[in-house]
């Protein structure tokens, strides 16, 4: 039976031809990506192209970091892909050649049989594949294969302006006149084309084709996973930069200015070795899970079967590495005797931390209890090294390791360990660290004081978390954020 989305009718397109438009000699109109073609041709094309490492970096710019709703656009989503489709071929233009070569064989793989069975009673020059993915994309997947001489309607690779604002009625209205619109099947898997399907004398609206296709699951960037699969985003925001990130840029500094210092290579140093401990996190969930008998795992960590994380990870990893180490020499705040033993010595680190992240997963998860601290604290030791921290700092990153040691403790051994409130607890054994550390005379600079005070101010900040975020959604200003920057 049709079953109705948004007031169409999904139909099985066998029938719906049968009865509907097989005897018509009206054109009919179809869709491509998840009609014709069970994929996303524009994802497609971006995951295919080479070298991935700058494909990923312009992907995640161009689609990730603009917010594209703001340009008030109904469709703004397809500006975006054409946007960052184009940035591509100008900077990486030899991905044009190699779509030539490969896209043949992915139509094939990827082509819709039921739908071509179903389309082939039609007489094909009635058909008119109708799509705003990108022409020599599109031309490509269907060059050598039974579409190649149907008439294909595609965004170019110079769009009139407007091109993006308007719904394929308007479109092929203009190009077909609206008679024969009125006149036409229309056939597609997507509520987008919903204009079209509702003005077309026969309206298919099918079973999407394949599974959804995501370029950014095919493409590695830093904490991607860790925010999509793993955690989420907001956890990453939280964790990664207003506690470690601003942890080390405390626990480092010795003046109230060296703290604005550190943001310049405190994060870059961070996310070398997240990216390390991303690749624990996917070994984690990969292999690890297995031994599991209740594995916490999301829905969407399916999604990242093919994540390329080898070699990609290391590659960022010792990039952001070397970045991190180069501005901190330039500021004068590298504490190793040269850059090339600094170099050295956090690559070894981050092998060490590869090590035991590995080694941790490979054991039962009753006897990771001992091994779970030793994790956090490869993850501040080595920026230790190589930026020695002040002994409140050492102090504040204990507190951190023994506070997440308790919370994942009370985890595995089958208590809430959300009830536990790791905010005070981590401030509590701060507040006692500095005591004792009082008794040594160390508050007596004006510098340690300012330090002092910056932390005490994050730590109440820490603790007063609970209440700014009730009080954001009493507010519903997640949602206001996530509908006005979201890309």
């Amino acid at each position: 039976m049709p079953e109705n989305r948004d007031n169409l009718a999904r139909c099985d397109l066998d029938d719906a031809l049968h009865q509907r438009a097989a005897d018509d000699n009206g054109a009919v109109f179809v869709d491509f990506d998840h009609t014709i073609f069970s994929c996303n041709s524009t994802e497609l094309f971006i995951a295919s192209c080479k070298p991935s490492l700058l494909v990923a970096i312009i992907d995640f710019l161009v689609r990730q970091c603009i917010p594209w709703r703001l340009t008030g656009l109904p469709r703004w989503f397809r500006l975006r892909d054409y946007a960052c489709v184009l940035l591509i071929v100008l900077l990486m233009p030899w991905n044009l050649w190699l779509w030539k070569r490969r896209a043949p064989a992915l139509f094939a793989r990827h082509e819709s049989l039921p739908v071509r069975r179903s389309l082939s009673r039609l007489d094909p020059q009635r058909m008119v594949i109708v799509t705003f993915g990108l022409d020599f994309v599109v031309r490509g997947l269907l060059r050598g294969s039974h579409w190649e001489r149907t008439r294909l309607v595609a965004t170019p690779m110079l769009p009139r302006p407007g091109h993006f604002a308007r719904g394929k009625l308007d479109l092929l209205g203009e190009l077909f006149g609206r008679e024969a619109v009125a006149a036409s099947t229309s056939i597609s898997d997507s509520l987008d084309d919903r204009d079209l399907l509702a003005a077309s004398r026969n309206g298919i609206l099918i079973e999407p084709q394949g599974a959804e296709f995501r370029a950014a699951e095919h493409l590695y960037i830093p904490l991607r996973y860790t925010a999509r699969a793993k955690y989420t985003t907001s956890y990453l925001v939280d964790q990664i930069f207003l506690v470690d990130i601003a942890l080390l840029m405390l626990a480092t500094a010795q003046s109230g200015l060296q703290v604005a210092e550190a943001l310049l290579y405190i994060p870059l140093l961070v996310l070398s070795a997240m990216c390390v401990y991303e690749m624990g996190y996917f070994e984690n969930d990969m292999v690890a899970a297995r031994r599991e008998l209740k594995p916490t795992l999301t829905a969407e960590v399916k999604r990242f079967i093919a994540y390329p994380i080898y070699p990609g990870a290391w590659i960022w990893a010792i990039a952001l590495g070397m970045a991190g180490m180069g501005v901190a020499y330039w500021r004068g705040e590298l504490d190793v005797h040269s850059v090339p033993a600094a170099i050295g010595f956090w690559i070894g680190a981050l092998i060490v931390l590869r090590a035991v992240f590995f080694a941790y997963n490979q054991r039962r998860t009753d006897a990771r209890l001992v091994m779970y601290p030793m994790l956090h604290f490869m993850k501040y030791c080595p920026i230790f090294v190589l930026v020695h921290p002040t002994p409140m700092g050492v102090v504040l990153a204990l507190s951190q390791v023994a506070t997440m040691w308790v919370v994942y403790m009370t985890y595995r051994l089958g208590g809430n360990q959300k009830a536990i409130p790791k905010e005070v607890f981590r401030t509590g054994l701060w507040a006692i660290g500095m005591g004792f550390l009082g008794t040594a005379g160390l508050f007596g600079s004006r510098e340690n004081m300012v330090i002092l005070a910056l932390m005490g101010t994050w730590c109440a900040a820490r603790i007063s978390k609970p209440m700014l975020l009730q009080w954001a959604r009493r507010n519903d200003l997640r949602s206001a954020l996530k509908s006005a920057l979201s890309p």
